[in-house]
């Protein structure tokens, strides 16, 4: 086999995957803007009643800014903002084509995000290594949410439906 014949390729928005006891689907990060510097100024300024989670908080149903690190963020919402660049204390840049959104539904999910990360739900940072990924984690209702770089997503999809078929 060629060495640019790739086995497991990356999921595209929209695509579905039903394996045991969860459902996986890949959704674009639509929106998605990375703010850096101050997130207090950059939340207030861009997305107001935004707010900033933490590992495994769940979702709201508006805007939302996962923490990466003390002074970086991805913001998610309907639409990314008309600025990019430095805003005075905060930076913005597009992300929206970095990201890809993995999300997890079923009853086996939680047993997935177990398995994936060691990390304890409700810490600071949304940030953590999943299943040797540096990803985002939010929980939304129904399952978990996993953001993650798109050129990670196809090994990290393919890691998913198998731990997915082995419950």
């Amino acid at each position: 086999m060629p060495e640019h014949d790739w086995t497991t390729r990356t999921p595209e928005p929209g695509e579905t995957l039903t394996a045991g006891a969860v459902t996986l689907f890949c959704r674009p990060p639509a929106g998605a803007t990375l703010i850096s510097g101050d997130l207090g100024a950059a939340i207030g300024t861009l997305a107001p009643a935004a707010p900033l989670l933490g590992l495994m908080e769940r979702l709201p149903d508006g805007p939302f800014a996962l923490r990466i690190a003390r002074d970086r963020a991805l913001l998610c919402a309907a639409a990314p903002p008309d600025t990019e660049g430095w805003q005075g204390s905060f930076a913005t840049s597009a992300a929206d084509d970095l990201y890809l959104q993995i999300g997890l539904h079923g009853p086996g999910h939680a047993d997935i995000i177990a398995a994936g990360t060691g990390a304890p739900p409700g810490a600071p940072s949304a940030a953590c290594l999943f299943a040797g990924t540096c990803a985002l984690l939010a929980g939304d209702g129904q399952g978990a949410r996993i953001w993650v770089e798109r050129p990670d997503a196809a090994a990290l999809w393919s890691h998913l439906a198998r731990l997915a078929r082995a419950l």
